[in-house]
């Protein structure tokens, strides 16, 4: 009995050293470390403006009037399901200038994935918008932030490089227009990346705050154009440095 203890403990800990290194630390390389992944493009005086978790049809054709209005491109990271259900939101994201880039096909927490659904995250959704879009991406951002180690092992030869962001402000929720506004003024450098999100199907998300986010683009148009700086799309042009 204390034998098959002592192999029961000993395969436990080998079923937790393994989940650490698959699940656990890739994260902590990315997100705490800042390695393997580009989180600001600093060299430049632009600002990069990216939108997750859509397209949405309640949101994201008032979003993309509201940046025509206010003549800022921007970098939408689709999930790839929703893409292929509103086909006509992303068409017009090209038609208007924008980057589409990869979030995934489904808004899934990628360290708890297997192998292969780790893979159709990446592959999977880069191949779908492909076929359809005849898309060429290049950046992938993973739903929430979250890799793990078949993600960093995948993105080389994907094509792909692993991109976060330098500036959140928690517009998830439903928050007054100028709060967000004031985080983004606060945070915001030459080079930065700024995450939001045109959906609120995300779990954890509020219903309605996506219209905080549509409302802010002509305030964010301004505060950054008097900053001097100007706004970029995140495509295969860039030069990532590190």
């Amino acid at each position: 009995m204390v034998l098959i203890g002592r192999v029961s403990l000993a395969l436990l800990l080998v079923l937790l050293a393994a989940a650490i290194a698959y699940a656990l630390l890739p994260n902590v390389w990315t997100r705490v470390m800042g390695r393997g992944g580009v989180r600001a493009l600093p060299g430049r005086p632009v600002v990069y403006l990216t939108f997750d978790d859509g397209p949405d049809p309640r949101y994201t054709g008032r979003l993309l009037d509201a940046l025509a209005a206010a003549r800022v491109p921007a970098t939408f990271f689709v999930l790839s399901e929703k893409a292929l259900r509103y086909p006509a939101l992303v068409e017009r994201m090209r038609a208007e200038g924008h980057s589409v880039q990869v979030h995934g096909q489904r808004h899934w927490l990628v360290p708890l994935l297997g192998p292969g659904l780790t893979a159709r995250q990446l592959l999977g959704a880069a191949a779908q918008l492909r076929q359809r879009f005849g898309l060429q991406t290049c950046w992938y951002r993973p739903t929430w932030g979250l890799c793990n180690a078949v993600t960093l092992a995948l993105l080389p030869r994907s094509g792909h490089r692993l991109v976060l962001w330098s500036v959140m402000v928690g517009d998830w929720r439903r928050t007054p227009v100028q709060l967000l506004l004031a985080r983004i003024a606060e945070r915001l450098q030459p080079g930065g990346i700024i995450v939001l999100h045109d959906s609120d199907e995300t779990f954890g998300a509020e219903a309605g705050a996506p219209e905080s986010v549509i409302q802010l683009i002509p305030l964010l148009s301004r505060m950054v154009h008097e900053r001097g700086w100007q706004f970029a799309v995140l495509d295969a042009e860039q030069e990532v440095v590190g």
